[in-house]
């Protein structure tokens, strides 16, 4: 192989085989990440065949780690856990620590070093986000009170690791020294240097981000719109590492959460999704390759431990305590099973470990054993128990749903968009121009909640002063789209007045539901004969405009 083409070569194999491995996956219905990981260990060097450079696989697997963590922060939404704080904050906690307990004992007395145990038993106190959307979305859980709950709980669950991986330099240092002052210096210096990080990052960073992204969303070009987004992303996790001592993971998480709070939050992750899985995969091969099956025959004690913890104590743990609260066995049931796997962050902190080398490559290897064992039992888990207990589980989630609806209340379109609850008789407009506000503001007053969705930063800029909920992003991207909530709105309304861009909407809407009601503008009655435009109420540009979209919104609102 030419020296030259060693990445090329990383890339073609590793993304093909990554590829075909997770279609596989797929098909069996498990996670693709199981396929990943396989796809890694054949690449790697503990299998027979060809073997690509780990180097420079671990130099792109830090690029996935970047960006994994990054969407994790810009996804990152406090409301979500608010809604379910009463039952997710003190059950993962108490679930997470004794895990994390659990996990760092029970290593110390199979004879690792307490650094090492405790990289341990943080990495089996998350769950893989990935997995649990997956599978809560195949038994059509996802949008359910127990859906939300798992959310809000593995939201905690990921604050939690985040705090064990901020303390891992610390550990490193602490455990090295026998003397009191000697553990709790390094651990006090470390909280000093993320409290002036959070000082600076929230005082001056959010800020001059926002800045940076408005100036550059004028321009009007999604390249340098995502150029912008990269760079903020690497320049912050860089910055944070060099100048505040944090891990790139936890650097590029801050870095989302930034850029969350920020009106553009939904664009830039619509602009990053597609590098983010590229990378991500990698990131997986990187796990995969350094996997050894033949470490698995010499710590099979630690093997068998770590599943008992994931299979066994954390879902009894989890079922316990939700039911202990009076909730239903429904949800404590879907709880259980959803945390009874690791995943993608557990990969992350078991990297860091072994960066700091405080991790042994034993310990690694059993843990992406028991992330490659729970993550294909998860599904398989979900489908025994729902044979039992289906009727009973449908029963009781709808009664709940009810009653969790009324207790947390109606939640409106706002400017933090709900990914998971939407308001009834929402509809979305798309296109804000002098049109798309007449058309708005006569929904408004009919009570209609409206969203309005725009890709020029000027014109949500005004929308804000009109009081309108808003939504920044390109309407022909899925992920805005469905940012948007269009799969819970009765109408949208589309009053862009370019023909293509319409019709790409118009696709990309019907994707996410093929039969939603649209009324769109179109130049011409010529444009409006596309076939894509069947069962679509079509208003042609012409004198008494706004007067011919009140009169298609009145005929479909009315059916």
């Amino acid at each position: 192989m030419q020296e030259e083409w060693k990445v090329i070569w990383l890339l073609a194999t590793g993304l093909g085989l990554a590829c075909l491995f997770g279609y596989g996956a797929q098909k069996i219905k498990q996670s693709p990440i199981l396929g990943y990981l396989l796809a890694g260990f054949i690449l790697g060097p503990n299998s027979p065949g060809f073997v690509v450079d780990i180097a420079i696989a671990d130099q792109l697997a830090s690029i996935g780690v970047t960006l994994l963590m990054f969407v994790i922060g810009l996804n990152f939404n406090w409301k979500d856990l608010s809604a379910v704080k009463k039952i997710a904050v003190p059950g993962a906690v108490i679930v997470s620590g004794l895990s994390i307990l659990a996990g760092t004992l029970y290593s110390m007395y199979l004879g690792e070093e307490f650094a090492a145990s405790f990289v341990i038993g943080v990495a089996i106190c998350v769950s893989s986000t990935v997995v649990i959307v997956r599978v809560l979305a195949d038994q059509n859980l996802l949008h359910t009170r127990s859906g939300h709950v798992v959310v809000g709980w593995t939201i905690v669950e990921d604050l939690i690791s985040v705090v064990g991986l901020l303390l891992l330099p610390a550990i490193v240092v602490a455990d090295a020294n026998t003397n009191v002052l000697g553990i709790a210096f390094p651990i006090i210096w470390v909280s000093i240097k993320i409290l002036l990080l959070g000082v600076f990052v929230y005082f001056l960073g959010e800020k001059l981000v926002e800045k940076i992204l408005i100036c550059v969303a004028r321009t009007g070009s999604h390249e340098l719109f995502t150029l912008a987004a990269l760079a903020c992303v690497f320049l912050i996790a860089i910055g944070s590492s060099y100048l505040f001592g944090v891990s790139l993971a936890l650097g590029a998480f801050i870095a989302g959460t930034i850029v969350g709070k920020t009106d553009m939050s939904h664009q830039v992750a619509a602009n990053a999704l597609p590098t983010r899985d590229a990378f991500a995969v990698i990131f997986f091969l990187s796990v995969g390759m350094l996997f050894n099956p033949m470490a698995l025959t010499n710590n099979l004690p630690l093997l068998f431990g770590i599943l008992a913890i994931l299979l066994v104590m954390r879902p009894i743990l989890a079922y316990l305590i939700v039911t202990k609260m009076k909730h239903s066995k429904a949800l404590a049931l879907t709880v259980a099973l959803s945390i009874a796997q690791i995943g993608e962050y557990s990969f992350i902190l078991a990297e860091e470990g072994s960066n700091l080398g405080i991790l042994p490559d034993n310990a690694y290897d059993i843990l992406v054993a028991c992330a490659f064992i729970t993550i294909g039992l998860n599904p398989l888990l979900f489908n025994f128990f729902s044979t039992f207990y289906s009727n009973a589980l449908r029963a009781v989630e709808v009664s709940s749903t009810q009653k969790f609806a009324s207790e947390v209340g109606a939640i409106n379109f706002s400017n933090e968009i709900d990914n998971e609850l939407a308001l009834p008789l929402g509809v979305v407009v798309i296109g804000f121009g002098s049109l798309g506000k007449s058309v708005a503001n006569y929904l408004s007053d009919q009570g209609y909640y409206v969203l309005a969705v725009d890709k020029n930063i000027d014109v949500i800029e005004n929308i804000k002063l009109d009081g309108i909920k808003y939504l920044f992003g390109d309407a022909t991207q899925l992920h805005i789209l469905e940012k948007a909530q269009i799969d819970k709105s009765v109408l949208i309304v589309i009053t862009i007045r370019d023909f293509l861009t319409t019709k790409s909407i118009i696709k990309t809407a019907q994707e996410i539901r093929p039969y939603i009601d649209i009324i769109a503008r179109c130049h011409s009655k010529k444009n409006a004969t596309n076939a894509i435009f069947n069962d679509i109420s079509i208003v042609c540009d012409q004198e008494s405009l706004f007067e011919k979209f009140i009169t298609a919104l009145n005929n479909k609102l009315k059916t």
